[in-house]
This record gives structure tokens, sequence and C-alpha cells, in this order.
């Protein structure tokens, strides 16, 4: 990535040319799964390796055929979306699900083969929770790839993504303060677990050895605003939503001033108001996130006979004046999310998701002496957004119905009969996932068995 921007930025041909002669040798001599060499990039079909060296180098890859056309790169880069997207990527955007594991790990028997790799994507369907790598920096590196995608197909599936990360794999490598990290993000804490972990949970100041992610985290916050729009010949794509004032020339020359209002992502209407403009016609090409279904458009406060489906960019074209308002409204409605059946870890269990955000339950916000492993989530729940502070953040918290049973002793047992066991009905609260480990020390967990 680096190397292409020499390239955009002197404008020597030299540069690419090191960029395409790095990606042409990869795998050329014996390399390593953990460092996704091992085979030729364009011969690359699955991702095993430290999952932060493989995402830059998809996202290099990507600029690579944004400068030159070059659609031998495309095969591996769309394979490997597919791989990591629907078989390695966690609910939260996050990426690198083993600390240590092995690679590769076919059906063969080839200790020859077998080699080791870190910080890395695993099998397909490898997700733990408890010991969930997820380095920060591997979830910004997603980001980063699915922006390059984005640019080069202008499909919403890869905003999408993008989104997903920096609302929750991203934004939780960072305390509400702004002066505290995670270097690792799992989905779940317990006072409980057996394992002490390299990087075992809590929020520092400093990581040390690898003091990589604190900085990484406040530079893509810095720079989010880049990833807003994308401007066409005829047009303007909005990729994400959130209060902000644009000022840019359209491709005629002249000036167009426009502000976004909204409380995104806490509330889902989005009002483009434009300032300034000399009255000429484009196209605002609006992305419909995956999740929200029935959205709606109003221009200048009218409903629009505009369909806008979910998972989808909706053009809105006309010929726009100083002080339109195009309004964008999104259900923001709480989602009960299940995991395929082959992530044998949230088998049975489910997350809960609004809008963009996903949600976990955070031992603070339970009712006295009700332990997080007892909690049960019924399908039929009702959940009602609540504003509330942590720290210095206002955030919307969910309330919520919810069981909890008896605790059972497991103390020296590993397996025990299957008995009745109480239950109460209990009031719950989750708070967005990016939010937990802000009060002190506490347990965590963004997925939960379900009652149906």
């Amino acid at each position: 990535m680096g190397i292409i921007e020499m390239y955009r930025t002197t404008n020597e041909k030299k540069y690419l040319d090191l960029a395409q002669k790095l990606i042409n040798i990869r795998g050329e001599s014996e390399g390593t799964d953990d460092n996704s060499d091992r085979v030729p990039f364009r011969q690359m079909r699955k991702v095993i390796g430290h999952a932060v060296r493989a995402n830059y180098l998809f996202a290099g890859a990507a600029d690579i055929y944004s400068e030159t056309g070059d659609t031998t790169l495309l095969t591996p880069l769309n394979a490997v979306w597919d791989d990591v997207i629907h078989h390695k990527m966690y609910i939260t955007g996050a990426c690198g699900a083993l600390y240590d594991g092995v690679s590769p790990d076919g059906t063969a028997y080839k200790p020859d083969t077998v080699q080791k790799i870190h910080q890395a994507y695993g099998k397909a369907y490898q997700l733990p929770n408890h010991s969930a790598h997820n380095e920060t920096c591997a979830n910004i590196g997603n980001l980063l790839w699915n922006w390059r995608m984005l640019q080069i197909s202008a499909d919403s599936k890869y905003a999408d993504i993008m989104e997903l990360a920096l609302y929750n794999s991203i934004l939780s490598g960072i305390n509400l303060e702004g002066n505290k990290f995670f270097y690792t993000n799992p989905l779940s804490a317990s006072d409980d677990y057996p394992y002490a972990l390299r990087w075992n949970g809590g929020r520092q100041p400093y990581i040390s050895k690898s003091n990589c992610c604190p900085p990484n985290v406040v530079r893509t916050i810095a720079e989010t605003s880049n990833y807003f729009y994308s401007q066409v010949k005829n047009g303007l794509y909005v990729h994400l939503y959130g209060g902000n004032k644009l000022a840019t020339k359209l491709e005629n020359g002249s000036d167009l001033v426009l502000e976004q209002v909204t409380n995104y992502p806490w509330e889902g209407t989005i009002k483009l108001k434009i300032a300034k403009i000399q009255a000429s016609e484009f196209s605002f090409f609006l992305r419909i996130p995956a999740w929200a279904t029935n959205a709606t458009l109003f221009l200048n406060g009218k409903a629009l006979a505009v369909k806008a489906k979910a998972g989808q960019y909706v053009a809105v074209k006309r010929v726009w004046k100083t002080n339109d308002v195009l309004e964008l409204r999104l259900p923001m409605d709480v989602q009960l999310i299940e995991s395929n059946p082959l992530v044998e870890e949230t088998r049975n269990q489910v997350a809960v998701m609004r809008g963009p955000l996903v949600y976990c339950v955070e031992s603070p916000d339970l009712p006295k002496e009700t332990n997080l492993k007892e909690v049960v989530i019924p399908v039929k729940s009702n959940w009602a957004p609540k504003w509330t502070k942590i720290v210095n953040a206002d955030v919307i918290r969910l309330e919520g119905d919810a069981l909890s049973y008896s605790p059972k002793n497991w103390k020296y047992t590993l397996y025990q009969p299957l008995k009745n066991q109480s239950e109460k009905k209990i009031t719950i609260s989750l708070i967005p996932y990016f939010a937990w480990a802000n009060r002190g020390h506490s347990e965590m967990s963004v997925w939960m068995p379900v009652s149906r």
C-alpha cells in the first residue's frame, strides 16, 4: 500500500513496477502459510496465516489492481474475501481467531507440510470467543482491504463490512477516554477461564513489544472522514453516515457544499442538506445497509417513490438546488443473530444487534447474584433502547427480559446429568460491544444461550 501511495504521489512508474514485482515474486521461493506466501499470490484461494499481514497484503493487491487493471489479481482477491467473510470473520468484523495454530489442515496426514501459524486465521468456522485473538491491527486491515474493494467495484457489501468493523472491532480497540487500548479483542471474558493468555484482557495505556495497535487505531479514527464519500462522473456516493460537512467540486467544476445531519448510529434518520450548489443534474448514491429492511427516502419532506433495497446503493437523480434536503430513514430494529451451526462455540446461542452495532452483556449490568453464564435470552424478548452514560460517553443500551437459571457446581466435574433448574425472569441491559471494559474489571459475552 505504501509503495502504491508513493506512485500516486510522485507519478514515478518505478514505484508501480516495484509493487507489481513484489506481488509477482511472492511464493516463487519457499514461503510459509504464516506469511501468506507458500504459493504464488494468484494461486491463493484460502487464507490461513497471520491475519494482519494477510489483510494488508490483500489491500495492497487491490491497490495494484486499481492502478493497472490486472484482472488476474481479482480471482484470488474475490476468493479470499469469500473465505474470510463467510467462514472466518467474527460478527464484530474482527479477524484472526487464533493465538497459535497449525496449517494446512487438510484430510491427508502429511507432517512435512504442517507449519506453525500465529495471530492467524484458522479453519473455516473456527471462531473461539474467550481465546479470540482478533488483533486491533487485523481489524483495521479488514477495513483497509474492504475500502479498496469498494473503490474498484462500487459494491455495497464491502461498505457493510467497513461499517461493521469501524463501529465494533476497531472502536473496541480504544477506551472511551482515548488513553487505554486493547491489543486483542475477544468476544467473551470470564473469571473462570482456565488459561492465562499472552494478552489476557484489560485495557492498557501502553502495549509493550507490539505497540502497533494504539497509534494505528488513533490514526484510523482520525482519518475516518476519508471513507464517507466517493465522487464519480455522474454523482456522489455516500458510503457511511454520521454528522459531517462536505465541500467539494463536481466534474463540471461547480462547487458542492452539503451537511449530513444525523445522530447515527443511535438513530436512523439521515438528512443531506445542500448548502451550496449551482443548479445541475447528478445522482446521490446512498448505501442501504444489508440489515436495513424497509428503508425510505424523502425529498424536501415528501416521500420518494424509489425502491431502497437492503444491501445496495439507491440512486436519486434530479436537478439539485441550494437548500434541497434529501432524507434517508433507516429502521433501527433490534435483531437476534445466530451463527452457522458449524461454528461449534456459538451453536444454540444468539448475539444482539441494533443497526450496525453489536451488543454484549457485561457483568456490571446484571442483577445482584446473577452469574453471566446462567443468563439465557428468550427468542421473543423485547428490547427497549435507552440512553445511558458510560464514563464520558452517551450511548444507547438495550433493556430487556431474560432468564436466569440456578447455577450448578462444576468444580472437579467435566460432565453431569441434566436436571431441572429453577428459573427466574430478570431484566438485563446490553451495551455496545465497543464500550465494554470501561468500568473496571468485568466479565462479558457477545453470544448468549437462546431459549426457543
